[in-house]
């Protein structure tokens, strides 16, 4: 029997209900002649006019919405400086009748600082470190705002960083990842990973450098005479006073760090015991039991968790690296072997020589970590283009380790990629002005990648994509002449110069 569609639909019409003016139609089960198709029972549900409107209108409102939002978090990049810029300046004005501590006057003439330099990078059309500058500058405004007039000091920032550093803010409990330039203030924690390490640089001109697997705590003065103080739990840091004293606590004792000092401390992490080196300088060492230990300087001490002082001993001075020269490049596979040369100091047993593709020498990025003996040089065979650095201490019998050497580095390229002899092109190098902070100056620039920088002489690092940037002391006070270098693997050079006003009271 066949049945036709309006039979077939006058059946459905009385076995399925209409609800509120929804319909259901039923697709059934049979042979249609026409086109042979079986198909099953199905309830197919038809929306209302209605609703697909109100759907339609619905979409429209989230499409609206998604272009704003889009149209927001994608400005253009000169957009986002600007704003960046005028936010700092509103945070600038708003100190302006407050009741401000003297103390943080270093770090407000330093905002300002950066919101010129953010407007100057702003002219120069780099939106990118306009508004890094600027978003900086309006972190320290609002943080000496929030401050009023408590006396805080020893606040500073992070210089330079490298892996997994991270930082608590005071009375927070979680972690943000730090960047450079970021500002630190009282109770602030700074912790790195293990591949992590970074530079400190306080207001009153402190360097310190913090070692992979590190933790410690910013703590502000007790008294304005009183120097900066960072209390150390556990890692190992390198401390650079200028023309400051700084003070170092730890759960075993008080180092008390005097100026134009270079002082290295290292907290276990089982039994908390401190020791503490002296590599230029002087450094009061006071236990918790109230003994105390005076370290000259290449003197060092360990401070017990009972309490107890070793005496003052000797500590032999770091040997002088001759070569590979930096930049020397070697072939893959033309001259696989590379000699490394150094000077051993008087008194000196053994040398420990450390070789890394990361500047900061990361324990778990390390080629080369090896006693050599009492030689001076070591035989090394490549077997991967890079870059490398290299430094070496020295051992005396009591494997007393002396501060690292300067660090060199050396290329190692594959077959072929060696520069033409003929290359005669000096390296490109721009440095921006100097940013004065006392006696010290921070000199930032860029260069062409692979090539070496010095300032006035000292070495500096430099990224893989060629930037760079390093605090320079300068203790003559009047005018000084700051020489940056960049020296190419094929010996081409390009300086700039820049004269530096030092006023010292």
């Amino acid at each position: 029997m066949v049945v036709t569609g309006a039979a077939l639909f006058g059946a459905l019409r009385e076995r399925l209900p209409i609800v509120q003016g929804t319909c259901y139609l039923a697709i059934g089960d049979g042979n249609t002649m026409a086109r042979g198709f079986e198909i099953d029972w199905v309830v197919v549900r038809v929306i209302t006019l209605k609703r697909v409107l109100a759907l339609m209108a619905t979409g429209l409102v989230a499409a609206a919405l998604l272009f704003f939002a889009y149209s927001r978090l994608h400005l253009p990049p000169e957009v986002l400086a600007r704003r960046a810029i005028e936010q700092a300046q509103r945070a600038s004005s708003a100190l302006s009748g407050k009741t401000i501590a003297g103390t943080w006057d270093k770090e407000i003439q330093l905002a300002r600082q950066q919101l010129k330099q953010s407007q100057n990078a702003y002219d120069a059309e780099r939106w990118g470190r306009a508004r890094e500058l600027a978003n900086d500058a309006r972190e320290r405004f609002e943080a000496v705002l929030g401050a009023g007039e408590t006396q805080v000091t020893g606040v500073g920032q992070v210089f330079s960083l490298e892996g997994n550093v991270s930082i608590q803010r005071a009375g927070r409990s979680d972690w943000i990842a730090a960047h450079e330039r970021m500002p630190l203030f009282d109770g602030d924690f700074i912790r790195t990973g293990q591949d992590g390490s970074a530079e400190i640089l306080f207001s009153d001109g402190t360097l310190y450098r913090i070692s992979p697997e590190t933790l410690l705590e910013v703590h502000r003065q007790r008294r304005a005479s009183s120097p900066a103080t960072v209390k150390m739990v556990v890692g190992r840091i390198n401390v650079f006073t200028s023309s400051e004293k700084s003070t170092v606590t730890t759960e075993t004792a008080r180092t008390n760090i005097d100026r134009e000092s270079r002082v290295a401390l290292d907290v276990t992490q089982g039994d908390r015991t401190t020791r503490v080196a002296a590599f230029a300088g002087n450094a009061q060492v006071r236990s918790a039991e109230g003994a105390t230990v005076m370290l000259h300087s290449q003197q060092r001490v360990v401070a017990l968790a009972d309490g107890e002082l070793s005496p003052a001993a000797p500590i032999p001075r770091a040997p002088e690296p001759l070569v590979p020269l930096n930049n020397d490049v070697f072939d893959l596979k033309s001259s696989p072997i590379i000699i490394l040369r150094w000077r051993l100091p008087a008194g000196a047993v053994h040398s420990r020589l450390q070789v890394s593709r990361s500047r900061r020498f990361v324990q778990n990025m390390l080629d080369v970590n090896a006693v050599t003996g009492h030689k001076n040089w070591a035989k090394l065979k490549a077997i991967a283009p890079g870059t490398y650095f290299w430094r070496v201490a020295s051992l005396d019998s009591l494997g007393t380790r002396s501060e690292w050497s300067q660090v060199m580095r050396f290329q190692v390229t594959s077959a072929g990629a060696l520069l033409p002899i003929g290359d005669r092109k000096p390296p490109m190098l721009e440095v921006e002005p100097a940013r004065q902070m006392g006696q010290l100056f921070i000199i930032e620039g860029r260069t062409d990648v692979g090539a070496t920088v010095t300032i006035n002489g000292e070495s500096v690092d430099v990224d893989a994509d060629g930037h760079f940037q390093k605090a320079v002391e300068v203790r003559k006070a009047g005018w000084n002449e700051l020489v940056v270098t960049a020296v190419d693997p094929a010996g081409n050079q390009t300086q700039r110069r820049q004269r530096v006003f030092v006023e010292v009271y």
